[in-house]
């Protein structure tokens, strides 16, 4: 194990001893300015939790924003809240970054959102004249500014392919629409369905 300084939480000038994580992105959520990093391999038994990841990790790493499921390796130390990510030693860079810098754009399609729990967090859209789901987190729905979300509701989305099949990546209202038009106005019910920056909730 190396070592990390302790933030503002801990003890002056004290130093911590960083475990290395081998794992995936749970989820990410640039608006709040972090997420979580599920471990699939740990230097320490001791870490079985998600491990919070915060936008200024990602930051010094290079990168503002993670992809669900992105492959990454990283350095996290034990907080009063639980397990943080302090140094991002290799991650998947995400998807739009490297299609932006390519030149290739990706292309929105239309669906209908066919079933969204706000508790759980989570939801599936169908494709017009497709019967396969497509899973939605609540973290894509905020993104674009969906505080809540009724079924049946036709936005704009696209889809991606990861790990555990496709999935909405990214999503807006249908051109001369906003949001909140197809919404039921209950502000911040999307977002109570995520995870909480305590590290010790996941």
């Amino acid at each position: 194990m190396s070592t990390a300084l302790a933030n503002d939480d801990d003890e002056p000038g004290t130093e911590q001893e960083t475990v290395r994580v081998i794992g995936h992105i749970k989820w990410f959520d640039s608006a709040k300015g972090y997420g979580f990093v599920v471990p699939e391999s740990t230097s320490d038994p001791a870490l079985t939790k998600d491990v919070m990841l915060h936008v200024t990790c990602l930051r010094d790493y290079g990168e503002s924003y993670a992809d669900e499921n992105a492959r990454i390796v990283c350095d996290a130390v034990r907080r009063d809240r639980g397990w943080q990510a302090v140094n991002v030693i290799e991650m998947e860079r995400p998807r739009a970054e490297i299609a932006k810098e390519q030149g290739a754009l990706q292309e929105f399609q239309t669906v209908t959102l066919k079933w969204f729990n706000r508790v759980r967090g989570y939801g599936f859209v169908q494709r017009d004249g497709a019967e396969e789901d497509v899973f939605v987190h609540a973290v894509v729905l905020r993104r674009a500014g969906y505080d809540d979300v009724e079924q049946g509701i036709r936005i704009d989305a696209i889809i991606e392919s990861g790990a555990k099949g496709e999935h909405v990546s990214q999503i807006r209202p249908i051109d001369g629409q906003s949001a909140q038009d197809d919404t039921a106005l209950a502000p911040n019910s999307v977002s109570e369905s995520s995870a909480s920056p305590d590290a010790s909730d996941n």
